[in-house]
């Protein structure tokens, strides 16, 4: 039983070993994107979003004054 259990340890250590021994490197790939566009789009539909919620909350106060 101790010969079965000592195998099964060995195993999981073996496989930590190998992954970070074959750990990919993505330095090349990612450094060869350009992030500014990528970047400008999410900034330009987070602020298309904040104008909407912007008026809707004005709709609000201004039907809110007029009752």
């Amino acid at each position: 039983m101790r010969k079965l259990l000592s195998g099964v340890a060995v195993l999981p250590a073996s496989a930590l070993v190998a992954t970070s021994a074959h750990a990919a490197n993505y330095s090349t790939l990612t450094s060869a994107v350009d992030w500014t566009s990528a970047i400008a789009a999410l900034m330009a539909v987070a602020a298309i979003i904040a104008g909407v919620l912007v008026v809707r909350k004005g709709i609000k106060f201004v039907l809110g004054s007029l009752r």
